[in-house]
């Protein structure tokens, strides 16, 4: 069992563990408002950094411009009819004054006109060239690497009479534009760098990280990373928290006034929190004191506590336990303790005093003596215990008034249950008597009914054997029904030869006659086939003959079949109603089965209820004998609850 702690205990226990909640909720709220102001103020400082590196590179790149303008004012490279010679007399003066890499000018169509020979002789090709075209205006070229130096072109249309008549171009050190980016220093290893307006990275401080060509699409592909870099090639300005590389950064970047670049400037975070490490654990190890010392304080307070209630919490026990007899040893202290105590002690003495009355109350009821007063010395709440006494004793005195009165009736109703009791059991008897014949002839209907199932299948048996032999015969008789009627139809297709062939037949005598009268006009050269004709001739009669004798015995034939197939239709007709008039006796052979066998059921059934019956007419009999019984002793029982009664002594005298 789950030992209870005691109140020193609890004290500690609910204050140590309110004083905990609230330090390390207090501790996490610092930490997570340190690192959300740690972030605030580095994001906010570094999109400054950001704006300001911005406006540094465009100064720069703007002075770039503005040498490159200056040049263009050159009145050698101006007025009209200056030689190739003069003009390059000018590159190479300025060449001398600025760190240019090469000097160029340029046709409308990007081939070079004069300039320095590491210039290229087309620009066509070039992306500041389709940028020229298209604007008319100043531009500057991406970083690009050539002749083993990173360089950084500017060019501008050189324009008369506000027509553009040709192109002056001129390419510087890269260390320009490097230089403000190596300037820019945040955390131990912060990069910065210039992303065009396709997210790759055209300018870095690290010149090896530029002959990649890496695109920060590809380099750091995530959705998140997607969006902030959208808002990069927008032209937008802001900072960032993300992840590159899979380590957490602090990112700012601000677009470079006068192109389409933006300046990124990115560093990871954890190198900005070591000094929030180290102070979120200085404030941890400080809670941690605060609370040792807190748990000290509040141990002696609750020792304090629990010592002052120590002498209650003792004495409640011992009289939970029953012990009234013992004093309480009283707090010497002006705290609720000693009031505690006091009040137990007053507590303990009435207790003491009401439990011996009703000791002595509940002495007398368990002696039988109903008539004595419950004592008037019960006070408060402790009066309901008194009026719960006299009500039960009220009571016990009406319950035992009412007690023999009802001994009386039951006395009564004894003697009468017993006589019904004899009279039910006589009933019971007679009635099994009359179950027992009426089964009897039960049973004998049940064997008669018997007979009569046999002899209805022996009936049903007769009458299938009848329906099989009805159905043969008709089945024989569709057979013969149907060959009288093929011969039938035989016969009138016989009819119809016999007369084709008695049309061939005198349509051969007429061909014989015609051959006989041809025969006669040719002569003596038709008298052998005047002699074939006569013999075609006899036997068409001959044919015709037969055909005679052949038709009066196919028309004799005709009408016997006729009246055979005539015949054979009533005969039909006769087995029809034969078969009809088996199935209706089959049918009620199985009627006769079946009900047969219902009231065979139904017998059954009977049989099967009448010997329910006569048990529970047997039950009966038993519950009669027993109830006589139970209301003789009942009776004995009513006669020793009057002479208890009678022993018990009630307020008004005793019971009559």
């Amino acid at each position: 069992m789950k030992k209870k702690r005691t109140i020193k205990q609890t004290i500690e226990f609910y204050v140590m563990s309110v004083a905990i909640s609230l330090g390390v909720l207090l501790t996490i709220v610092m930490i997570i408002s340190s690192f959300i102001s740690t972030d605030t103020i580095l994001l906010d400082n570094l999109q400054l950094m950001a704006k300001t590196s911005s406006q540094n590179v465009g100064a720069n790149l703007h002075l770039l411009t503005d040498r490159m303008a200056n040049l263009a004012l050159e009145p050698a490279l101006t007025e009209e009819g200056g030689s190739s010679e003069e003009k390059q007399k000018v590159l190479d003066e300025s060449e001398t004054r600025i760190e240019f890499v090469w000097l160029a000018g340029y046709d409308l169509s990007g081939q070079k006109l004069y300039g320095d020979e590491d210039s290229p002789e087309n620009i066509a090709d070039t992306k500041y060239y389709s940028y020229l075209t298209q604007t008319g205006n100043i531009v500057i070229d991406e970083p690009y690497y050539e002749n083993n130096i990173w360089q950084l072109c500017v060019a501008l249309p050189m324009k008369k009479g506000g027509e553009v008549h040709s192109y002056l171009v001129g390419s510087y050190k890269y260390d320009l534009l490097n230089d403000v980016l190596s300037n820019i220093h945040i955390g131990v290893t912060g990069d910065s760098y210039i992303i065009n307006e396709e997210g790759s990275i055209i300018a870095d401080k690290e010149l090896d990280h530029m002959q990649k060509h890496e695109n920060i699409y590809e380099l750091y592909d995530s959705g998140r990373n997607k969006e902030v870099f959208d808002n990069m090639i927008n032209f937008q300005t802001g900072s960032e928290s993300m992840r590159l590389h899979g380590v957490s950064h602090y990112v700012a970047y601000a677009p470079v006034p006068g192109t389409n670049w933006t300046l990124i400037i990115e560093a990871p975070r954890r190198e900005f929190q070591g000094t929030l490490f180290l102070s979120v654990f200085i404030c941890v190890i400080l809670a941690i004191l605060l609370l040792l010392i807190a748990r000290y304080v509040i141990v002696k307070m609750a020792d304090s506590i629990s010592d002052s209630l120590s002498l209650a919490t003792g004495r409640l026990t011992s009289l939970s336990e029953g012990n009234l007899k013992d004093e309480v040893v009283l707090a010497k202290t002006n705290e609720e303790a000693q009031i505690l105590t006091g009040a137990l002690a007053r507590t303990i003495t009435s207790m003491d005093h009401y439990i011996n009355d009703i000791k002595s109350s509940l002495g007398y009821l368990s002696e039988g003596d109903y008539s004595k007063e419950v004592p008037d010395s019960f006070s408060g709440d402790f009066a309901a215990i008194r009026e719960a006494l006299v009500s039960i004793t009220e009571s016990l005195n009406d319950t035992m008034q009412k007690i023999n009165h009802s001994s009386l009736a039951v006395n009564e109703n004894s003697s009468e249950v017993s006589g019904f009791a004899k009279r039910l059991y006589d009933g019971s008897i007679e009635q099994g008597a009359a179950l027992e014949r009426l089964i009897g002839s039960i049973q004998r209907i049940t064997e008669e009914i018997e007979e009569i199932t046999e002899h209805a299948k022996q009936v049903k048996q007769c009458a299938d054997s009848a329906q099989d032999k009805v159905d043969q015969g008709q089945e024989q008789m569709d057979v013969m029904l149907k060959t009288m009627h093929d011969i039938y139809e035989n016969m009138q297709e016989i009819i119809k030869i016999s007369q084709l062939i008695e049309e061939i037949s005198s349509q051969t005598s007429l061909l014989a006659l015609n051959a006989s009268i041809e025969a006669a006009r040719a002569g003596e050269s038709g008298k052998g086939f005047a002699v074939v004709a006569q013999q075609i001739g006899v036997l068409s009669e001959q044919t015709k003959d037969a055909l005679k004798q052949t038709g009066t015995i196919i028309e004799r034939a005709n009408i016997s079949i006729e009246k055979g197939l005539m015949t054979a239709d009533s005969t039909a007709d006769s087995f029809r109603e034969i078969y009809e008039a088996a199935e209706k006796f089959t049918g009620i052979s199985n009627s006769m089965a079946q009900v047969a066998g219902q009231q065979k059921e139904a017998a059954a059934m009977v049989t099967e209820e009448a010997d329910k019956v006569l048990e529970i007419v047997t039950i009966n009999q038993q519950l009669a004998r027993e109830t006589d019984e139970t209301a003789s002793l009942s009776l004995a029982q009513a006669e020793e609850l009057g002479e208890v009664v009678a022993a018990v002594k009630l307020r008004g005298g005793v019971l009559e």
